[in-house]
């Protein structure tokens, strides 16, 4: 009889051991989900760090949520690397010269409807709600771009002239901040036409 019942108490862990598995996959997924959401072209690298997470974790969850069909990546090579941006499904997919500022990344409430866009070096672009005597004397050029508002972000439409400076067609940019002011530092890059996922190697972390 109490051989049956530890048999018994075995079985129920062997068995609540796959479900308690699924319920922590689905939270996890859920979060990485939520931040791709906020910031839409992350790379996994860049979730993983926001998060405090390894990249493999999230690695996992992104191939699930292609599963799923919520979300979508595109692969670049980056300083000889591979990287994986995640998008939302339904994520329009924006032209290179469109550049999106999280609002909790600036005071955008001093920011009216148009900005300075200064060239300040080969890789820098510099954007400003009001005119900087420092920029003005550095840039190589500037120019008004004219910026729309979203929930999450300020989107603004970077001249035709930047776009060709930079090649930004073939460019990866990030933003940094100074005070109130957004820097946008672009690099080449190259897009990879790569599998997005591998569900055979699925696991749920």
């Amino acid at each position: 009889m109490l051989y049956y019942m530890r048999e018994n108490m075995n079985e129920k862990k062997i068995s609540g051991a796959p479900v308690a598995m699924h319920v922590k996959g689905e939270l996890t997924d859920s979060i990485v989900f939520q931040e791709v959401l906020k910031r839409p072209g992350l790379t996994i690298s860049e979730i993983a760090e926001r998060l405090g997470w390894t990249n493999g974790r999230v690695d996992g969850s992104v191939n699930r949520l292609i599963l799923k069909k919520k979300v979508r990546v595109k692969h670049f090579i980056r300083r000889g690397m591979l990287v994986k941006k995640v998008y939302p499904l339904d994520y329009p997919c924006r032209t290179p010269e469109v550049i999106e500022i999280p609002k909790e990344m600036i005071n955008y409430n001093v920011w009216g409807n148009s900005v300075f866009v200064y060239a300040l070096s080969r890789s820098t672009i510099g954007i400003s709600h009001k005119e900087i005597d420092e920029w003005n004397k550095k840039a190589l050029f500037k120019e008004y771009a004219s910026i729309e508002e979203s929930d999450e972000n300020i989107v603004i439409k970077l001249p035709e002239k930047f776009t060709e400076f930079y090649q930004l067609s073939n460019s990866d940019t990030s933003l940094s901040t100074i005070g109130n002011c957004v820097l946008i530092t672009v690099e080449s890059i190259l897009p990879a036409k790569l599998p997005p996922t591998y569900p055979e190697k699925q696991s749920i972390k």
